[in-house]
C-alpha cells in the first residue's frame, strides 16, 4: 500500500503548537499524527488504514491507547481549542472590517453505523427527525452529535461538538460502571446551553450575538436563557405554537387580507429565490419579551408556510432571512465531519475513547477553517492591491481546496524523500521497501 506521510505537516504542527495543548510530546505527537491521518486517508478513518499512511508509525494499537488510557486532560484541550479559533476569528473578521455581528447556528446530526454494532458505548438508536414522519417513525443506529457553529463576521468555524446519550442509554453504561466513572445524562438543550456557555467568556463585548436554530430547539428555556445573555435567537416554530394565546397558523389566516411583503434572498450558489412574507408581533407562551414571526410561502397557494421567529424586535425581515441561511454551513460542516473526516468511523468501545476521537475530528476541521480562513484574510488584502487596476478577483479557497492542498504538500515531501534517499544510497530497491512499507518486494522489480 502506497504510504503518504513522511512526517506531520508542518503548517498542522504550527496550528497545534499555537493552542498550547497541556499535553506531553508523545501526547502531542500522538494527536498530531491522529489529525493529519484522519485529513490525509481516504475512505474509512479506521485507526489501522490511518496508521498505514505513515512511512513510519508506531502499531494501531497504540493510537487506541492513546484514545482510551492515556492520561491527557480532554477538556482543558477542548477549551484551549476552542479559545484559539475564536480568538483568531475575531482578529480576522476586524482585520477585514467586517459587521461585528456573530451568528451561532446550533443542529444535530447522527454518525450511522452499521445496525448490527453492540459494544461501542457512544453508538445507540436514534430517531432520525429528518427521514421520519408523523405515523412513521424512522431509526437509525450511531453516534448522535450536536454542532455549535459560529460565523464572527465572514469567519466560519466550528465552536464544539457533543455526544448525545439516551437517558436510557446512560443508565444502562451506568450499571456497568463504578460509581467514579459513571455518566451523567444531558438533554439536548443541556448540552447546547453548556457550549453557549463556555463560547460567552469568549466573546468581547460590543458584538452582536444571534443563535440560530430550527424548530427542535426553539424552547422557552433557550429563547429565555439566550435573552439573559444579551443575545437575541432566530429560529423556527411549529405552526401550532402560540403566539398571545392564539396558533400561530390560525392568527396569520386571520390577516390573509393583508398584502404579502416580497423578501429576495441569495442562496450560496448564487441562486435568488422569492418569498412571500407576513409579519406578526406578540409574546409567546411563557417568555416575557415580545418577538416577531415571519410567515413566509414560497407561492401564494403554498400550503406549507415556514414560521421564522426572532426576539430582536428591530431586525428587518429581509436581514432576519439572510442570516437565518448562514445555517446552510451546519449542512457543509456536517457532510465535511461524517463523509470526509470519519466522525463515525470510530471502533473505540469506551464512551471516553469516541469524546477524544469526536475531539481529534474537531480538531482536523478546524485546523482546515482556520487556513481557510487565513488564506481568505491573505486573498482579501490581495484584492485591494487589485482593486485599482481592476484586475480580475481571487476566489477564496474552499474546505475542499484546503483539505487537497494539505494532501498534495504531503505528496511532494513524500516524493521528494524517496528521490533524495535513492541519491544518497544509490539503489532502488531499499527505497521502495521503506516507503512502500514492504518486508519483500515482489518478483521482477528492477534493480
Amino acid at each position: 500500500m502506497l504510504t503518504r506521510i513522511v512526517h506531520p505537516s508542518p503548517a498542522l504542527v504550527t496550528f497545534c503548537e499555537r493552542l498550547g495543548l497541556p499535553l506531553t510530546e508523545p501526547q502531542k505527537r500522538h494527536l498530531i499524527n491522529l489529525a493529519d491521518g484522519i485529513l490525509v486517508t481516504e475512505g474509512k478513518k479506521t485507526l489501522a488504514n490511518i496508521q498505514r499512511q505513515f512511512v513510519e508509525a508506531p502499531d494501531p494499537s497504540n493510537i487506541a491507547d492513546f484514545l482510551r488510557i492515556s492520561p491527557w486532560p480532554t477538556e482543558d484541550v477542548r477549551r484551549r481549542l476552542q479559545r484559539f479559533i475564536v480568538q483568531r476569528a475575531l482578529e480576522i473578521a476586524e482585520a477585514k472590517g467586517d459587521p461585528r455581528v456573530i451568528l451561532v447556528a446550533v443542529d444535530d446530526s447522527i454518525a450511522e453505523k452499521d445496525k448490527q454494532t453492540s459494544h461501542l458505548e457512544a453508538v445507540d438508536w436514534h430517531y432520525d427527525h429528518l427521514e421520519g414522519k408523523k405515523g412513521n417513525p424512522l431509526y437509525k443506529k450511531g453516534m448522535a452529535f450536536i454542532v455549535v457553529h459560529v460565523l464572527v463576521g465572514s469567519v466560519h468555524l466550528v465552536f464544539d461538538i457533543s455526544i448525545y446519550l439516551r437517558e436510557k442509554t446512560v443508565r444502562r453504561l451506568n450499571r456497568r460502571r463504578p460509581k467514579e466513572k459513571r455518566l451523567r445524562f444531558g438533554s439536548k438543550y443541556r448540552l447546547v446551553r453548556r457550549a453557549l456557555e463556555a463560547l460567552k467568556p469568549l466573546l468581547p463585548p460590543g458584538w452582536a450575538v444571534y443563535i440560530l436554530c430550527d424548530r427542535w430547539y426553539t424552547s422557552r428555556r433557550l429563547i429565555n436563557s439566550c435573552r439573559r445573555q444579551g443575545w437575541h435567537l432566530l429560529g423556527t416554530i411549529k405552526a401550532n405554537r402560540k403566539r398571545d394565546g392564539v396558533r400561530v397558523d390560525q392568527k396569520e389566516r386571520a390577516l390573509r387580507h393583508r398584502r404579502y411583503e416580497r423578501v429576495t434572498v441569495t442562496a450560496a450558489d448564487g441562486d435568488r429565490r422569492t418569498y412571500l412574507v407576513r409579519e406578526l408581533r406578540g409574546k409567546l407562551y411563557r417568555v416575557p419579551q415580545p418577538v416577531r414571526v415571519w410567515v413566509s410561502r414560497r407561492h401564494p397557494r403554498d400550503q406549507r408556510p415556514v414560521y421564522l421567529m426572532g426576539t430582536d424586535l428591530a431586525l428587518e425581515g429581509k436581514q432576519a432571512f439572510r442570516w437565518y441561511g448562514a445555517r446552510w454551513w451546519d449542512e457543509v460542516d456536517n457532510y465535511y465531519l461524517k463523509e470526509l473526516l470519519g466522525l463515525g468511523d470510530f471502533r473505540v468501545q469506551p464512551y471516553e475513547a469516541a469524546e477524544r476521537w469526536v475531539l481529534a475530528v474537531l480538531l482536523a476541521w478546524n485546523y482546515v477553517l482556520w487556513r481557510k480562513g487565513e488564506a481568505e484574510l491573505a486573498t482579501w488584502r490581495e484584492d485591494r492591491a487589485i482593486a485599482a487596476q481592476e484586475a480580475p478577483r481571487v476566489r477564496g479557497p474552499s474546505p475542499a481546496d484546503i483539505i487537497r492542498q494539505h494532501r498534495e504538500e504531503h505528496a511532494v515531501i513524500w516524493l521528494a524523500s524517496a528521490c533524495r534517499t535513492a541519491i544518497q544510497l544509490g539503489e532502488v530497491k531499499p527505497v521502495l521497501q521503506h516507503f512502500l512499507r514492504l518486508s519483500v518486494l515482489p518478483a521482477g522489480v528492477p534493480p
